[in-house]
């Protein structure tokens, strides 16, 4: 009888064992799976804060900025990438969707230059002037300012005739055409002056939108 106790317990000590080797090879799979995807994750750049949207006059979505650890990235209405912007030291770098080099803006905090791909020549320059700003071409052209209008701002043209106005009324940010229509509007933070930079029509918008954010967000070491 106890020798027939003792073969049970012995099998029963047999199957707890194999039970315990057995469990941590089971377990290893997610946990590797677990790991690849934190990996995987943590190269790619993450959201920095909300984005930066702006709607037209009929309430629609027109185009977004979106803030990353390394910069940012400009998407239209329909989320599809229009230019990435991304910090190389003190300068910003905007490239396409397909990560040609546009532009390189430097300088600062008083005065930005928008440079070429090669960082050769200077396309314009936006400086500060008073309490306002002004936007020069490569040979010195004034082709914009910008000028404090209460807690908004005025967009004038090399004529000086008013292009744009920046209106802050009830936390929402307004850009108007001289007839008043709301042109483009945001509820986002966002200074008056850094969207007046959206104002300056002969600049392609990635480049609108690169003035705007390097207004907006100090540089990066």
């Amino acid at each position: 009888m106890k020798l027939r106790v003792l073969f049970l317990v012995g099998l029963g000590m047999l199957g707890a064992s194999a039970c315990s080797q057995g469990a941590p090879a089971s377990s290893a799979p997610p946990t590797q799976a677990m790991s690849a995807t934190a990996a995987a994750s943590a190269a790619e750049p993450k959201e920095a804060g909300a984005k930066l949207k702006f709607k037209d006059g009929d309430d629609r979505e027109r185009f977004s900025l979106k803030p990353k650890d390394d910069g940012a990235k400009l998407v239209d209405g329909e989320d599809q990438e229009v230019a990435r912007y991304k910090w190389k030291g003190g300068e910003l770098k905007v490239s396409g969707p397909d990560d040609a080099v546009l532009a390189y803006v430097t300088g600062g905090p008083d005065a930005f230059q928008v440079k070429d791909a090669a960082r050769s020549a200077v396309r314009y320059t936006l400086a500060r002037e008073g309490t306002g700003w002004k936007l020069t071409d490569a040979q010195g052209a004034v082709l914009y300012t910008v000028v404090h209008d209460g807690g908004g701002a005025s967009v004038k043209g090399a004529s000086g005739a008013e292009a744009l106005h920046v209106k802050v009324r009830d936390g929402k940010l307004s850009l108007r055409d001289p007839s008043g229509k709301t042109v483009l509007a945001t509820k986002q933070p966002v200074s008056p002056e850094a969207a007046a930079c959206l104002g300056f029509d002969s600049l392609d918008l990635p480049l609108r939108m690169a003035l705007l954010f390097r207004l907006q967000t100090p540089a990066s070491p």
